[in-house]
């Protein structure tokens, strides 16, 4: 899966603003589907955590251009790849379609709360 090989690729000092980009929609997808219901008090404090860790590497990133997470984040982020397996299997695909779309929603309306790296 596509979130595994970012975290692989940033966890190497290869990571690029893309792979942080996957781990950010990763991040979006399974807060928005425990804000739904689906893992909510297991899931909500790990996308906290990684949301700091990922705007951490994010600010990194603009002052040295090179894409990390500190360890607290890689574990952070690590924890949140198993509980987003786990939100996703527990759906169905329809269902899990609507939380792609409500979550792009999400950002489009809540867009001065988004970071972007340039």
């Amino acid at each position: 899966m596509l979130e595994y090989s970012a975290l692989e690729a940033i966890t190497k000092g290869q990571g690029t603003v893309a792979d942080w980009r996957v781990l950010v929609d990763v991040l979006n997808l399974s807060e928005q589907m425990a804000r739904g219901g689906i893992g909510k008090d297991e899931v909500l404090p790990v996308c906290e955590k990684a949301q700091e860790s990922l705007h951490k590497a994010a600010m990194r990133y603009q002052e040295t251009l090179r894409m990390g997470l500190d360890g607290e984040g890689i574990k952070a982020i690590r924890e949140l790849i198993e509980y987003a397996d786990l939100q996703q299997g527990s759906i169905s695909r329809s269902e899990f379609e609507r939380y792609i779309q409500k979550t792009k929603d999400y950002i489009k309306s809540n867009g001065n709360l988004v970071v972007e790296i340039e």
